[in-house]
């Protein structure tokens, strides 16, 4: 089409997946973000801030990594989570609530472990050391620890 037929009004066209930018070092891809402002907005949020930040990052590392965790899995906790929140507000048997909490912290547990093989993969891949996740830090203090060795690989890497 010559440009003097192009309608002037049309919507340009681009590409809007993410592309892997910075060569063999997918880590820098990642937003650097204070782990303190992490735990802040958890806080303020009740909680509602880690489970976006999990599904936030959870999709820009399956666009990154080679380890890709389930979106079957990130879809299961949300749903989980929001039918949690949603029982906290009724007068449902105990029981059931007990056993959809349970439920919705084994999802999280396994979905936050899996994205711990993802985001380890992402930081040693182009590291010149290799970095540990330590299971015990990511079981209590998931997404800002996860987030503080994030800002420190990049900040190793830079």
């Amino acid at each position: 089409m010559s440009e003097e037929s192009a309608n002037i009004y049309e919507a340009p066209e681009a590409e809007l997946t993410q592309q892997n930018t910075s060569g063999n070092r997918p880590i820098l891809n990642f937003e650097r973000f204070s782990a303190w402002g992490v735990f802040f907005l958890c806080l303020f949020t009740f909680g509602i801030y880690a489970v976006y930040w999990l599904v936030s990052r959870t999709n820009q590392a399956n666009t990154l990594a080679k380890h890709k965790v389930s979106q079957n899995l990130v879809y299961g906790y949300v749903a989980l989570y929001a039918i949690n929140i949603g029982l906290a507000f009724t007068s449902i048997p105990e029981g059931l609530s007990a056993l959809v909490s349970l439920a919705s912290f084994v999802v999280g547990i396994v979905l936050v472990f899996s994205l711990r093989t993802s985001i380890k993969e992402l930081i040693n891949e182009g590291s010149n050391e290799p970095v540990h996740l330590g299971g015990i830090l990511t079981f209590f203090f998931n997404v800002i620890y996860f987030q503080y060795k994030i800002n420190e690989a990049i900040d190793n890497q830079k």
